[in-house]
């Protein structure tokens, strides 16, 4: 995974701008100390991350240690404020939320002096760098996929159901990434969006799905926002035995790999993030920072879209990733 990090970053990441070096005094590596705070770390997804975070740290040289606010703002500022208190020399956070993690993040940006690096998530402040993708194009290339298959497989038109996100900024942008992806066969009839409702965790998943099935039992495409919800769906599908169903989403992992290698449920496509190379990059940034030397104010990390017909690609991707959840 690492020897991908680097042609990934240098060849496809996009640097929208440069921040300011962040001027500290001359620190060995040894004696930088990183503190990483994580939005909750269930599922595969955030095991990337804190995998990749990890292999940065280790291979810099540098203390680390991470800690999960598990969605709570009040945990979040607790946790920012035990490591601050531990005057480490650099914090990487996925905020919570754009206006609700603020105070947090100013505490270590403007109280405590110290280079902040967001990951996955914003924050309505200034920050010393941004590692993250284009929340539109998950679901947007989905979405674009999503066109092609509606009207080689769909030609009578085709109910689709969004289990979706209202709660987080970049769960709205994948969902009005999809549904803008698909407004040519929105706008003309092709497709019919029959139900949308929000879940996030894998269970929220399962019982939406039983929800969607029972309002409209004539569904015939579903498209979930996270790895989770997909998670949810995918079972929710299979305990219904419904093979008939075509589903799509975001963010790849083992297990759903496996269920596009199947015929249980018909997983069709994943257009998914590269969270190993999210974390790798926001503790190379953060001591980067710490060290006084140039800085990307923003690195886009690029997605890849899954399907079902390239099972080549699915194995590999198993044969990569198993460890994480081995």
């Amino acid at each position: 995974m690492k020897r991908k990090l680097v042609s990934v970053l240098m060849c496809s990441a996009m640097v929208l701008g440069m921040a300011m070096p962040v001027m500290a005094a001359d620190k060995d590596n040894a004696d930088i100390t990183i503190g990483s705070v994580i939005m909750n770390n269930s599922g595969e997804w955030f095991a990337e991350v804190m995998k990749g975070q990890e292999d940065a740290a280790k291979d810099l040289g540098v203390e680390f240690s991470i800690v999960s606010s598990d969605n709570e703002i009040s945990k979040e500022s607790d946790n920012v404020a035990t490591f601050l208190a531990q005057q480490v020399d650099a914090l990487v956070i996925s905020p919570l939320a754009t206006d609700a993690s603020i105070a947090a993040v100013e505490s270590a940006t403007i109280d405590a002096g110290i280079p902040v690096v967001t990951w996955n998530t914003t924050v309505d402040t200034d920050v010393t760098s941004h590692i993250g993708v284009v929340p539109s194009e998950l679901g947007g290339n989905t979405g674009k996929y999503a066109v092609d298959y509606i009207k080689e497989n769909f030609p009578d038109g085709c109910k689709v159901a969004i289990i979706g996100d209202s709660n987080y900024e970049i769960g709205i942008e994948r969902c009005n990434g999809f549904k803008d992806a698909i407004k040519e066969l929105t706008d003309d009839g092709t497709v019919e969006i029959v139900n949308e409702q929000d879940a996030e965790l894998q269970e929220e998943g399962i019982d939406i799905t039983e929800q969607i099935l029972t309002a409209n039992p004539d569904v015939q495409m579903i498209w979930c926002w996270n790895q989770t919800s997909l998670l949810g769906c995918a079972a929710g599908l299979e305990n219904a035995q419904r093979s008939d169903i075509v589903l799509m989403g975001t963010d790849m992992s083992v297990e759903l790999a496996k269920d596009m290698q199947g015929d249980s449920v018909t997983l069709q496509a994943i257009t998914t993030q590269m969270p190993y190379e999210m974390g790798y990059k926001a503790v190379e940034n953060a001591v980067k920072a710490v060290k006084g030397e140039d800085v990307e104010a923003e690195v886009m990390i690029p997605t890849y879209t899954y399907t079902k017909e390239n099972q080549d690609e699915i194995q590999t991707y198993i044969d990569e990733h198993q460890d994480l959840v081995g």
